[in-house]
């Protein structure tokens, strides 16, 4: 919690990420990052030529942070192939700070989409997710 801004939240940390799919970059698709803490919202974004896509980090805030309540932000990634929007990374973000997703690394993840979904529980929340973490 900011002191000069106790209500402020990072809803969703900065996000880098390289799709691929049988190994091969998934060039200029439409990658969707949604979230939701008091209301549904989202923004997207495109793929370059080697299949990387980036993501600011969000900011909102909330009177909600000055209650002593736990923080559960909903949050997914998903990329539009052939018309389907197909999710690759599923979380609920539980603390305020930026890249709590991974427990303080940057959120900074390979993605090859041909992967079976793992569950990863070594972070405060449980991700659903075909990408890893690059360290």
């Amino acid at each position: 919690m900011s002191m000069l801004n106790p209500t402020k939240t990072c809803v969703f940390s900065e996000v880098k990420a390289r799709l691929t799919l049988d190994g091969a970059p998934l060039k200029n698709v439409k990658v969707i990052r949604r979230w939701e803490w008091h209301k549904p919202k989202h923004d997207e974004a495109t793929t370059d030529a080697n299949g990387y896509v980036t993501f600011p980090s969000i900011y909102e805030s909330s009177i909600t942070r000055l209650l002593p309540a736990e923080i559960v932000i909903g949050q997914q990634l998903s990329v539009e192939l052939a018309g389907e929007d197909r999710v690759f990374w599923t979380s609920a973000k539980r603390e305020a700070q930026k890249n709590s997703e991974y427990g303080g690394a940057d959120f900074n993840v390979s993605c090859e989409l041909n992967n079976e979904e793992v569950l990863i529980e070594d972070y405060r929340s449980m991700i659903v997710t075909m990408c890893k973490l690059e360290k």
